[in-house]
This record gives C-alpha cells, sequence and structure tokens, in this order.
C-alpha cells in the first residue's frame, strides 16, 4: 500500500522550474516527487526536515539526531 502525500502540492522544481513527477518509493511506500529535468527528488521525509531546519530549535533537534546516529 503506497500512502500519498496530501502536503506535496507542487507541479515545478523550486530548483530549475522543471515539471515535477510522482514517483513511488517502494521501500517506505510513500510517493515523493522528482524533477525530469534535473533529477531534484522531494518526499514527506525531506519536507519534514526543511520545515524544522527554519527554526532554530528544528536545527538543533536535527544536529543532535544525527550526532547519536554516527556514534551507533
Amino acid at each position: 500500500m503506497v500512502t500519498h502525500p496530501t502536503h506535496i502540492a507542487q507541479d515545478r522544481c523550486h530548483r530549475c522550474g522543471g515539471l515535477m513527477v510522482r514517483e513511488e518509493i517502494r521501500e517506505v511506500n510513500q510517493v515523493g516527487l522528482r524533477c525530469v529535468m534535473c533529477g531534484e527528488h522531494i518526499d514527506p521525509l525531506i519536507l519534514e526536515h526543511r520545515r524544522k531546519m527554519r527554526t532554530p530549535e528544528g536545527v538543533r533537534q536535527l544536529l543532535a539526531k544525527s550526532e547519536k546516529a554516527g556514534m551507533n
């Protein structure tokens, strides 16, 4: 079963302006978007990280998680 993110609603790439097409990500059963011109890929996890990176607290949380992952 593939989940369809409702918050991915753009049809143009933010990098190059190319066409974004839906792309199934089978490993995590989700749908993301991929630009047919430059290859930019957007999925719900990428969007969540970008949203968090807009706040200082979000940056601290993501950096703490990445440091923990590096220790394992």
